[in-house]
């Protein structure tokens, strides 16, 4: 699964041009994290078509940072995220994103040593 990850203005419908294109295309947003700093908005998102979700971002004129992303099914129980983390952190593993997919209990998120986190999660 891809990441990606840019700015864009912090202003009403900023995002809704993006979804609206994906939309088109018939590409669906698996995940999406938002937030706003000074005065631009942040966003990563992942999608179950990369390919045109990257064609896009490019047809739109929108930099964008590419990452591996992984997704984990995550029990809906207190501690869950503090235990993958704590083991993330005892080898030395930096987290660059996280944030919950739209499906209930996945949790996406993106690191800086991803084939370790991937021997050490279990994840394939």
């Amino acid at each position: 699964m891809k990441e990606f990850s840019f700015l864009i203005g912090n202003c009403p419908g900023a995002l809704v041009e993006i979804a609206n294109e994906l939309k088109k295309d018939h590409v669906n947003i698996d995940g999406i994290a938002g937030l706003t700093v000074l005065e631009e908005g942040v966003i990563s998102l992942v999608t179950d078509n990369p390919d045109t979700t990257r064609k896009k971002l490019k047809e739109l004129n929108i930099d964008f940072e590419e990452r591996e992303a992984l997704v984990m099914d995550l029990p809906h129980h207190p501690g869950e995220i503090a235990t993958i983390l704590g083991r993330l952190k005892e080898d030395h593993i930096n987290v660059l994103s996280i944030y919950a997919g739209v499906e209930k209990n996945k949790l996406i998120f993106t690191v800086d040593q991803l084939e370790k986190t991937k021997q050490i999660l279990r994840l394939e």
